[in-house]
């Protein structure tokens, strides 16, 4: 079979009656040129019978990156404020996903510094400013509870990229650890260990910010677990209130979204696991020795910048028309809870 010849940069600029350099940036979507350009190249390539080669392009990323050792190009990790009560940033989860991001960026070449919106008194404008004038392309936003909308700042000549479900507008690409996700590993190991009587607790808000997904996942996974013979959930802070709860619903075991809801079962009299089990949804909001779910911050900062790297060497620049979500499983932390 005869092989089919490769069309070249310079057979399309001739054909679109444009310069080299001009395909290049056009095929790769780069707002550098303007949209009649830019179609008028894609309408040559197509005619020509043009094809990307993979190789090329995984030798081109790779070039890009042996020449970012010296760390030139930076890009944003965008938080927002402390919340009424503490600062997000100081959360384990938090810190977990942002050394992440940070590692894994250090070895790809790129640099990570930390936008601060409250140190710009949420000006979105003057941040949008900075960051262009630093020539800086991508951002990795990890939004605390009080932020849900980035709509201000202008998105055209950035990438973006977020943690979680928190932040809603405009729609970025996402990295998470899903809820149901979360709960059905959780339901699996009550089955495993024989808890029938699950008690879902969580702080006012921990499950609102997220869109309730933490209730719709347990509520959507119980009926695929028979041997839960029924469930109760709390929303409200770790206090006599929950005790109470707790002890009306005559429930074997705590799902809590908080440690507070352990430390109060102890301070009850409660003894874990003696009287009550325990599983604490976030392995990192408590003692080690806790039955948790590692939902993986650290990795999930590790995705989150591999994308970004990928979408800054694919050159793509603004908000995206099909926004991701890209899902990593979380695994079991034994403990001695249950």
């Amino acid at each position: 079979m005869k092989s089919k010849t490769r069309i070249t940069l310079s057979q399309i600029a001739e054909k679109a009656g444009v310069h080299k350099s001009t395909v290049s940036l056009a095929l790769r979507n780069s707002p550098r040129v303007n949209a009649a350009t830019s179609r008028r190249v894609h309408e040559a390539a197509i005619n020509l019978g043009y094809t990307k080669d993979a190789h090329l392009s995984h030798l081109m990323g790779y070039l890009r990156t042996i020449s970012k050792n010296e760390k030139f190009e930076t890009i944003a990790y965008l938080t927002s404020e402390p919340s009424e009560t503490d600062d997000l940033d100081e959360r384990p989860f938090f810190r977990e996903f942002h050394k992440g991001a940070l590692e894994e960026l250090d070895g790809l070449g790129y640099k990570l510094e930390t936008f601060r919106l409250r140190e710009y008194e949420f000006n979105y404008k003057r941040l949008t400013e900075v960051l262009s004038n630093r020539s800086i392309q991508g951002v990795i936003v990890s939004p605390p509870v009080k932020i849900v909308s980035l709509e201000k700042v202008t998105w055209d000549k950035l990438a973006g990229i977020t943690l979680g479900y928190r932040l809603r507008n405009p729609q970025l690409h996402r990295v998470v650890c899903d809820q149901v996700s979360v709960m059905r590993l959780v339901l699996t190991k009550l089955e495993k260990t024989g808890y029938k009587h699950p008690f879902f607790a969580y702080r006012k808000g921990r499950d609102s910010h997220v869109g309730r997904r933490w209730s719709i996942a347990l509520n959507g996974s119980i009926r695929l677990f028979p041997h839960v013979m029924d469930y109760h959930s709390y929303g409200g802070e770790a206090d006599d209130d929950f005790v109470e709860r707790l002890r009306e619903s005559g429930c074997d075991c705590v799902i809590g979204l908080s440690y507070n809801f352990a430390v109060k079962l102890k301070q009850a009299g409660y003894s874990i696991p003696g009287d009550i089990g325990f599983i604490l949804l976030d392995r990192h909001d408590g003692p080690d020795y806790v039955s948790s779910v590692d939902q993986l911050p650290r990795s999930l900062g590790h995705l989150a910048a591999r994308q970004m790297a990928g979408m800054l060497d694919r050159n793509e620049i603004g908000l995206p028309a099909e926004p991701f979500t890209l899902n990593l499983d979380p695994v079991w932390h034994p403990g001695t809870t249950l």
